[in-house]
């Protein structure tokens, strides 16, 4: 079975571009509501749970859906695995309380929109609160970041959280990850928050609800008319849907100017396609982008519908994507041109799948259109469609997966625990060429014994499939004690360490899990429970890696209560940026020990690549 794949790196020959066409590929169902209004459900079915008006909705980075439940003053998770909804944010209650501590216990005031940082912070707007907010991924608690919760204009040139916002609607980040943009749609602005500094400025927008001139520059003297939803373009580019305006523009990130697409600026609804800058749109609310960038998604609140500026062709066209032209409530399934909706808010693009999440606001529903053509069809196997070698070193099992094609050098990356499980980045490097090694060394817990294999292991490995020398070490939860020892061990040895929350002290786990376990780890290092406090793990012994230059990445859950973060992951992390290591990291908010690894794992491919290329 052949699976498609994001890698936004890559280069894709124009045959790779499909041209919208309604198929019976292409299919609408709920995966949230069951249309009543309430607020009920949690850990249950979400299509059996009550939402009260859902707007934002996007793909976290772990495939969880995350939107915000408007009406209820919450953001909710819907599970990609089970598909169980809970609550993420929020008490149900509409208030502003909880800044600095648990985001269960938290009052929010109409969540609008959400966003996730590229580092795993989740940021969200409250409208009626007049502020952003975020959960820290690495405390899960709730910061403030800009707004005093008053209604207003004031504040720029100082600390955002001294800022006072009228409305905002719609958040993103820069392509640079450095700048949170706001849609202050009260002050006709979009302000910007440096997120090193926390100050507060006018990005774009004099105040003025007056016409934006086509290739206007970014900048406080240009109006900007009802600045309602921005979202940002794999290359880079942001877009913004003016919903008084009724216009999409295009903001160029080299030349920084605004770029009429789509709208005549006139109220309107038409089925039919047309080029974009002829066609009416009628309030856009809500803007998403396809992960190839050429279907820019928009919730045309007024005209209830969802559209799109499809650039497949040689000239944009503005498309429907699904829904009538009228309010109404489905049918449910399968055809997103017969599936009436109800003032729709949100939209949401799946970054691998290119899957679209609607947060249909008035039938109190979470949508999703599948069969879209804006992912990237990339051909990524799943690992038993490769040739896999098995074989015993002193009796332990190993395998060697082999990739179709050797890329230059025989990259390789090694698995220190758990062959197969979340193998997104096994399986996306195998078709870049690199080979993927396992050797099984269960209930070791990277003690001596398990360094022994490794040794062996290695040279076996190198040797009979002419590999590269220093391969990336991965270590999964327990698989994190091994690939860390090994790499103190043996620095020269290592191209990196990609470590997915791992196990780094044994006392955190599985001294706090399983006895059994416990013991078992004990007896790895020789000791018992008179000699316990004998054990140094990896993370006395960082100073190794620092010192010989090993960079990692470190994936976690910000709310791993199996392996804790600050235990383990974060002491990891402290350590490496204190004595000026490499490190990169995506903690993710809210997310527990599974899944491991990212929904998307294109930035811990591209890290991987960048040290052996």
């Amino acid at each position: 079975m052949h699976h498609r794949f994001l890698f936004l790196s890559f280069a894709i020959s124009a045959a790779c571009f499909l041209v919208f066409s309604a198929s019976a590929e292409t299919r609408i169902e709920t995966v949230a509501g069951t249309g009543a209004r309430g607020y009920s459900g949690d850990s249950a079915p979400a299509v059996a749970a009550e939402l009260n008006n859902p707007f934002g909705v996007i793909v976290a980075p772990d495939g969880d859906i995350i939107f915000c439940d408007t009406g209820n003053h919450a953001i909710r998770r819907i599970s990609r695995k089970s598909g169980v909804i809970e609550t993420l944010a929020g008490t149900g209650k509409a208030g502003l309380s909880g800044d600095g501590g648990d985001p269960l216990k938290a009052e929010l005031n109409e969540p609008y929109e959400i966003r996730f940082h590229p580092d795993g912070d989740l940021y969200w707007v409250e409208m009626l609160n007049h502020v952003v907010r975020r959960l820290n991924a690495r405390t899960n608690q709730v910061e403030r970041v800009a707004g005093t919760g008053e209604k207003g204009f004031s504040g720029d040139g100082g600390p955002a959280v001294d800022a006072m916002m009228h409305r905002p609607h719609s958040i993103q980040f820069d392509a640079s990850g450095e700048t949170l943009l706001i849609c202050d749609i009260g002050n006709h602005r979009i302000r910007a928050v440096d997120l090193k500094t926390g100050i507060i400025r006018t990005w774009c927008g004099n105040g003025k609800p007056d016409a934006t001139p086509d290739g206007a520059p970014v900048g406080p003297d240009t109006p900007l008319k009802g600045p309602r939803a921005l979202d940002l373009a794999p290359d880079g580019d942001l877009w913004l849907a003016l919903r008084e305006g009724n216009q999409v523009f295009r903001i160029d990130s080299k030349t920084m100017t605004l770029n009429l697409v789509a709208g005549t600026g006139k109220k309107g609804f038409n089925a039919d396609p047309a080029p974009a800058l002829e066609a009416e749109l009628s309030g856009p609310k809500g803007v998403a982008i396809s992960p190839d960038g050429k279907l820019i998604y928009l919730a045309d609140t007024e005209s209830h519908t969802v559209r799109a500026i499809d650039f497949s062709g040689e000239n944009p066209v503005v498309r429907l994507i699904a829904g009538t032209g009228a309010r109404g409530d489905g049918p449910d399934a399968p055809d997103p041109f017969q599936c009436a909706m109800n003032r729709l808010h949100g939209v949401g693009a799946d970054p691998v799948t290119g899957d679209l999440y609607i947060g249909d606001s008035e039938t109190n529903k979470i949508r999703k259109v599948s069969g879209l053509p804006g992912d990237l069809p990339l051909a990524r196997f799943s690992l038993d469609e490769y040739e896999t070698d098995e074989f015993e070193i002193d009796g332990r099992a190993c395998r060697v997966t082999k990739p179709k094609v050797v890329a230059e050098g025989a990259p390789w990356i090694w698995r220190a625990r758990f062959y197969g499980a979340f193998p997104a980045v096994d399986e996306a490097l195998l078709a870049e060429g690199w080979h993927v090694a396992w050797i099984d060394v269960g209930h070791l817990f990277g003690g001596p014994e398990a360094m022994k294999a490794f040794d062996q292991f290695y040279v076996s490995a190198v040797d009979r499939y002419r590999l590269n020398k220093t391969p990336i070490l991965e270590g999964f939860s327990r698989g994190g004690l091994g690939a860390m020892n090994w790499a103190i061990r043996n620095p020269a040895k290592v191209a990196g360490l990609y470590l997915d929350a791992p196990v780094l002290d044994i006392n955190s786990w599985p001294r706090q899990a399983s006895e059994e376990l416990w013991v078992k780890a004990l007896d790895a290092y020789g000791l018992d429970e008179a000699t316990r406090d004998e054990w140094k793990g990896p993370l006395k012994r960082i100073d190794v890696l620092i010192s010989e230059k090993v960079p990692l990445f470190l994936v976690a859950g910000g709310n791993d209560e199996v392996v804790p973060y600050a235990e383990n992951g974060g002491r990891l992390e402290r350590y490496y940026r204190e004595g000026g290591g490499d490190i990169t990291t995506v903690i993710k908010a809210g997310a527990g020990h599974h899944p491991h690894s990212l929904h998307d794992p294109t930035r811990i491919v591209a890290w991987a690549k960048s040290l052996v290329d």
